[in-house]
């Protein structure tokens, strides 16, 4: 962890509170570039309590984090945790405005959302514009276009059919957001807003690519999968096969402490391929390629998707440095997978890049969060 420079200058905190510690990552926006100013992480005991469990231990590590680095700013945006998020593409009669769909996503969402609604936190995305022409234009456009034709039908003509529009709709329990709330509180740092995780990934690996992608996130515990088509989460699905289990079956192949074994995994991302990684990743991760191929068979079926196919894989989170884990993906799925790098977006000192690509994939949530007001 390290800073560029200590000028003061509007900038903005991502942070991204995971099962294996804490990261951060200040940007300032230059020009509608962002630019990185400084980034900060901290790994935890794999068998440690959980961070949410805990707020005033997450907000003191936060703060520890936050020193260390030597960032100035106190704006942060944090990501709620996939795996607790519900979220679903629905479709609606367009409405005349965004704020007048309000009622009508209530509605929807109390028949959805697994929770009563009271004990819910709602958020929705327009993934299609609302038009926003106003009825008494269109009657003027009418009368309109029967004085220049003279055609008296057009006055009495059927209405148009109603349109639909397509809105991405995400609840997350209050109690979560409350939790994150104590946690920026204990640090001293002012939360300015709560983004989906997917959402960060999508801003520093995706950016205005319209394929349609699947982000494998690999986190110590867990791996989500998120299916984005221009931009949009389409279908995610968490499960909970994540770095720590590679790190386990590399403790008990060598017969090694889990911390020797981590830092076993983390050297491996920095040499030549050692020959027992190929079956190793192979046993650890085969399950995750069975759930790949559910998602991909789940995404064809969705009801509102433009697309139906995956065109590739872009890999994240701190398993992603694993040497051979892109190839694995491409012999098995036959799908181009790469890993991402979440600085292709940002300005960075050329002196340090190298550095920065060892760490990327684990900081991309952070990154993106920090990105998000250079939308």
């Amino acid at each position: 962890m390290f800073g560029f420079g200590k000028k003061k200058i509007a900038s903005l905190l991502g942070v991204d509170v995971g099962a294996s510690g804490v990261k951060l990552v200040e940007l300032s926006n230059e020009g509608g570039r962002a630019r990185l100013l400084t980034y900060g992480y901290t790994e935890r005991d794999a068998n440690a309590v959980p961070l949410l469990e805990d707020p005033a231990a997450a907000g003191k590590l936060l703060a520890d984090v936050w020193g260390a680095s030597g960032a100035m700013g106190r704006r942060a945006v944090a990501a709620l945790p996939l795996s607790q998020v519900f979220t679903a593409v629905i479709a609606i009669p367009s409405p005349k405005t965004q704020e007048a769909a309000k009622p009508i996503l209530e509605v929807q969402a109390r028949k959805l959302v697994p929770l009563p609604l009271e004990e819910m936190v709602l958020s929705w995305t327009f993934i299609d514009p609302v038009k926003k022409e106003s009825v008494l234009k269109k009657e003027v456009g009418k009368v309109k276009k029967v004085e220049e034709t003279g055609n008296q039908e057009l006055a009495t003509s059927k209405p148009e059919e109603q349109k639909n529009v397509r809105v991405l709709l995400s609840a997350a329990p209050k109690s979560l957001v409350s939790r994150y709330v104590e946690i920026f509180r204990a640090a001293k740092l002012e939360l300015t807003a709560l983004d989906l995780e997917s959402f960060g990934l999508i801003r520093s690996l995706i950016g205005k690519d319209r394929s349609t992608v699947l982000l494998v996130d690999m986190g110590a515990v867990r791996t989500n999968l998120t299916v984005v088509e221009k931009g949009i989460p389409f279908f995610t699905r968490s499960v909970q096969i994540g770095g720590n289990a590679f790190t386990g079956a590399l403790a008990k192949m060598l017969s090694v402490s889990e911390s020797e074994a981590a830092q076993m995994k983390f050297d491996l991302a920095m040499s030549p391929l050692a020959p027992t990684v190929p079956d190793l990743v192979k046993q650890v991760f085969g399950e995750l390629v069975n759930e790949v191929r559910y998602v991909f068979e789940q995404y064809k079926r969705q009801e509102f998707s433009d697309s139906k196919r995956v065109e590739k894989l872009i890999l994240t989170g701190g398993s992603a440095h694993l040497p051979g884990i892109a190839r694995f993906f491409v012999d098995a799925l036959g799908v181009n997978a790469y890993v991402g790098d979440p600085w292709a977006r940002v300005a960075v000192p050329e002196d340090v890049r190298l550095l920065l690509e060892t760490v990327g994939p684990s900081l991309a949530i952070a990154v993106g969060l920090a990105m998000r007001e250079n939308e």
